[in-house]
């Protein structure tokens, strides 16, 4: 196997795919970062204090159990996963 010089162009366009897919998976961190906290506000939401019966109000408290979990989980993952990635650098 030949050893190939670094100007035939290939080692730039490997750095620059991986700079590329650092920055979508730091974008997309980002978003879903966002998303879990807006989420979780949703949850936290105060319900009305004279709860209505229906399916409608059921529906809305059953959403909101929903985003509150799930905007929980996403804090969680986030604080685990920073955690992680300190005891790797250290």
């Amino acid at each position: 196997m030949l050893h190939r010089p670094k100007s035939d162009g290939r080692e730039p366009v490997a750095r620059a795919l991986g700079q590329t897919f650092a920055t979508v998976q730091h974008l997309t961190d980002l978003v879903v970062a966002w998303g879990s906290r807006k989420l979780k506000q949703v949850g936290d939401q105060p319900e009305p204090a004279i709860p209505k019966k229906g399916v409608l109000p059921l529906v809305k408290r059953s959403l909101r159990v929903t985003a509150r979990f799930v905007g929980n989980l996403g804090d969680a993952y986030y604080e685990w996963y920073e955690k992680l990635k300190a005891r790797r650098r250290s």
